[in-house]
């Protein structure tokens, strides 16, 4: 797959469409919920094991926070964006829960909002050496595409987990994502794989597993800021440099995180080039959701949103004052 099937299949919403009252040229600008997960997990992911545990068992009391998950919309609205980007673990205990998928509809449709993608995790391990494990796995994503197609979901985000060495992992991962894409059909749906830590933090070996997949409904959710040579190590002499990165998933990106940590006085990320990751993807024919998700820990989460919003309508900007259309 290159970038003519990136742009072509499922990208998002097409150059100058509106889905609000936003300027939508080049992409599209969502929030992502996990922007706010301080508000609405609170302290619970302070004991990870209780937290992961809890969440299998009893997932509504990892919710300690002061936000109603579905409140998402209204801080989307006071930021003056009409997509959200959702993650299923703020709402774990809900996915099957008619009534509470409809009033968050319901919600949604009254700040004039729409769902994005559906971010997933904690849905076992799609490139496990048990076929068995890898079988429910798969099951389980296709159990979501159920709740992401009921919210008008655009696409559902799979972690490309496993074990075993890099090459039997990205085998293994390629055979579960040809199945999940070909189920995605059904749902109207695209299943997009994040850099998101474990070999798929690599940008070549995540290249490498869009190329195995070689499914037209199966992309990449490309973020700024998970590049590392694998594993979830922060040592900076293991990072997978970001623009190199940019450049391995830009034929293959249908939608984007912009992850912030930290903002210089001008607005700029102190250490992410917003310009030059955008100009990057925008090169391989991307025109979809690029999600702002504030990651840092000096500003409180609504100002840290907003101003990741304000960055990317400025890169937007500055985009279209280079010339891109």
């Amino acid at each position: 797959m290159g970038s003519v099937v990136a742009g072509a299949v499922g990208s998002g919403l097409a150059r100058g469409q509106a889905s609000g009252g936003s300027d939508n040229r080049l992409f599209t600008i969502a929030l992502s919920q996990w922007g706010f997960h301080r508000a609405i997990f609170g302290d619970a992911r302070s004991d990870y094991n209780w937290f992961i545990k809890t969440l299998h068992s009893e997932p509504d009391s990892v919710l300690k926070g002061t936000m109603d998950p579905r409140d998402i919309v209204v801080r989307a609205r006071e930021l003056g964006v009409d997509v959200v980007d959702l993650v299923n673990i703020l709402w774990f205990g809900r996915g099957n829960d008619s009534l509470w998928l409809r009033e968050f509809q319901r919600r949604a449709d009254g700040e004039d909002v729409r769902f994005g993608g559906l971010m997933c995790d904690e849905l076992g391990k799609i490139g496990a050496s048990n076929r068995s494990e890898r079988n429910v796995a798969v099951k389980n994503h296709i159990r979501w595409m159920d709740t992401a197609q009921r919210l008008g979901c655009s696409y559902l985000r799979a972690n490309p987990y496993g074990d075993g060495n890099y090459l039997e992992q990205c085998q293994r991962c390629a055979e579960s994502l040809a199945r999940l894409g070909d189920a995605s059909k059904a749902f109207g749906l695209e299943i997009l794989v994040e850099n998101h830590g474990h070999p798929g933090s690599n940008g070549a070996w995540l290249a490498m597993l869009m190329e195995m997949t070689d499914h037209p409904r199966v992309g990449v959710l490309a973020d700024f800021d998970n590049f590392f040579m694998g594993g979830w190590g922060l040592d900076p002499e293991r990072r997978y440099d970001r623009h190199q990165g940019m450049l391995d998933l830009a034929p293959y990106t249908r939608a984007v995180s912009a992850k912030s940590h930290a903002f210089a006085p001008d607005g700029s990320e102190t250490t992410i080039d917003y310009f030059q990751c955008m100009q990057t993807v925008l090169d391989a024919g991307f025109n979809g959701l690029v999600g702002a998700e504030y990651e840092g820990d000096g500003l409180s989460e609504a100002e840290g949103n907003r101003l990741t919003v304000a960055l990317l309508e400025s890169t937007r900007a500055k985009l279209l004052d280079a010339g891109y259309e």
